[in-house]
């Protein structure tokens, strides 16, 4: 997915600043997808310049929203209904994994107990925003999609750290993995 569709989904469901589109990408997109400031403004840019959005009259604390156009529904449209996702996922957690037989197993232990605690505080926070969705929306209804796919992946996550955390616990110290 490039940038410009996370954006152009994101202002399609209602007009947002660049600082809104911010938040978004902390919150409810995060697992979905990253983007910093430095990236999301320049593609701002772009997509006005190109007419598939364009900037509202300022609003509170001299914000300047964006409104999707109908060559922005359009685009949107043919991404969704004429295009292939692209299904590559990188993940350093489980790219990590593959290399902890590096480190004593406490060590190893102590990274995925931190990995741990990280989705399942992120599947606290994730459960947040779906308790506040607004299901009478139709951005929100599809929107619960999403966050449904980031719980159970979050939940997948934490089963995994546990099992793998238990898996560890069984592992000989490196001195004696390295004799064997």
């Amino acid at each position: 997915m490039s940038l410009r569709m996370a954006l152009l989904v994101l202002i399609a469901g209602q007009p947002r600043s660049g600082y809104d589109i911010g938040h978004e990408f902390d919150g409810m997109l995060k697992f979905v997808w990253h983007a910093k400031p430095t990236q999301v403004y320049p593609e701002l840019k772009r997509l006005a310049a190109e007419g598939l959005i364009r900037e509202q009259d300022e609003g509170p604390r001299g914000r300047k929203p964006y409104e999707i156009t109908d060559a922005g529904r359009a685009a949107l449209r043919h991404w969704l209904t004429a295009t292939t996702p692209d299904h590559s996922l990188r993940n350093e957690t489980v790219l990590r994994s593959f290399a902890l037989w590096l480190v004593e197993p406490d060590e190893a232990t102590a990274f995925l107990s931190g990995e741990l605690e990280y989705h399942r505080a992120r599947l606290r926070g994730m459960r947040a925003l779906k308790a506040g969705l607004d299901l009478a929306s139709p951005a929100d209804r599809a929107a619960l999609l999403g966050l449904e796919a980031g719980l159970r992946r979050l939940e997948a996550m934490i089963s995994w750290s546990e099992w793998a955390i238990e898996t560890v616990a069984t592992w000989p110290p490196l001195e004696e993995s390295a004799s064997a």
